[in-house]
């Protein structure tokens, strides 16, 4: 009998041991699954709206930042998504590698802004990559050198930007972005503008300055 009443009690102090051992590992934020115990550490990613997103889950990796943030992980990038923008999924390409739309009013054509990426090959500069890959669309020209960009700094990077149409109501814009491999381009077509003004003055359209925006919320991961 006493044998019996020591091993209940044996087994009541292990029971009670067990349950505040678990109760101060998860105080301590410790993730316990059937098979293993993880702590993650405790730094966040930040997100381009400025939030921050904690590690989680087994492998305590970062998750992605939610809407309206967006992460292209092929290109290493996040930014802040223009409001009224929907990714067009269906756009991407060799070289187009993400696209937004907006409905643009009274018309149904929407306004645009589109991300390509092009690769630096051995022996070419980001400069020469811009020039080759950019044209003015109503002529079907080059441009003749760098002197027909213009510097844009935007949070200490210096974008070269460009326009490349400015025809029937639509303005079409570029912004290169040189790295050390490669030549982003970030473009902007916007509609239903008064592009007969002389006086227009492109970077205070309403959709140019979300668009600017954007950009400025531009982070590296």
């Amino acid at each position: 009998m006493k044998q019996l009443t020591g091993l209940v009690a044996l087994l009541f102090i292990i029971g009670v041991g067990g349950f505040l051992y678990r109760n101060a590992i998860e105080k301590e934020g410790l993730y316990i699954s059937d098979t293993a115990m993880v702590g993650c550490t405790e730094e966040a990613k930040m997100c381009p709206d400025g939030t921050g997103v904690a590690r989680e889950g087994t492998l305590c990796r970062f998750p992605v930042c939610p809407l309206p943030n967006k992460e292209v992980s092929e290109l290493e990038i996040s930014f802040l998504v223009p409001v009224g923008y929907v990714e067009n999924k269906n756009a991407p390409n060799e070289d187009l590698k993400i696209a937004f739309e907006k409905t643009s009013s009274p018309q149904n054509t929407p306004h645009a802004i589109v991300i390509r990426r092009f690769p630096i090959s051995p022996g070419l500069t980001g400069n020469e990559i811009m020039l080759t890959e950019t044209m003015f669309e109503s002529s079907g020209n080059k441009p003749k050198g760098m002197q027909d960009f213009k510097p844009v700094i935007i949070q200490g990077r210096t974008f070269q930007s460009i326009v490349v149409e400015r025809f029937e109501g639509m303005v079409h814009s570029l912004y290169y972005l040189p790295r050390a491999t490669d030549v982003l381009r970030f473009e902007i077509l916007e509609r239903n503008v008064d592009w007969t003004n002389p006086k227009l003055v492109v970077s205070d359209l309403p959709e140019h300055k979300a668009f600017l925006n954007m950009l400025s919320t531009l982070l590296m991961q």
